[in-house]
């Protein structure tokens, strides 16, 4: 039977510079603030995750409640618009129906279909 023997060991192959330490982001500082504030340590406990979750759910609904809020604003908003143009609209029409309406202008408006006014007042009929 063969004997087990030691194989050489490769060289290492040396690093053209060494790496240079990561820059700590805004998220690396806000875990550090909530493990150090939370006093997690290295592990999350489970009363602390139903906390993050249901404080998520509170975030969740409350955007929720906000977009349907603005919409219901813009909902009115759009009510109030269209009920001022018809009324607008409204009043524009009873002023014009007005001043057409008029003994005047119904008079002019007569006289082209060659009507006149009558000028002598109705005489009265009685009868015994």
């Amino acid at each position: 039977m063969a004997t087990n023997t030691f194989r050489d060991r490769p060289e290492p192959v040396a690093e053209a510079a060494p790496k240079r330490p990561r820059k700590t982001g805004i998220f690396d500082r806000l875990n550090t603030w909530l493990t150090n504030r939370l006093e997690l340590g290295d592990e999350l406990p489970t009363e602390t995750l139903r906390r993050i979750i249901w404080l998520g759910i509170l975030g969740i609904f409350y955007i929720y409640v906000q977009h349907s809020y603005e919409s219901f604003i813009k909902k009115i908003d759009r009510a109030r618009n269209d009920m001022e143009e018809k009324r607008a609209a409204y009043i524009s029409q009873k002023s014009k129906y007005m001043f057409a309406s008029k003994q005047s202008e119904i008079a002019k408006k007569l006289t082209d279909d060659g009507l006149e006014e009558n000028i002598t007042p109705p005489t009265k009929i009685v009868v015994k």
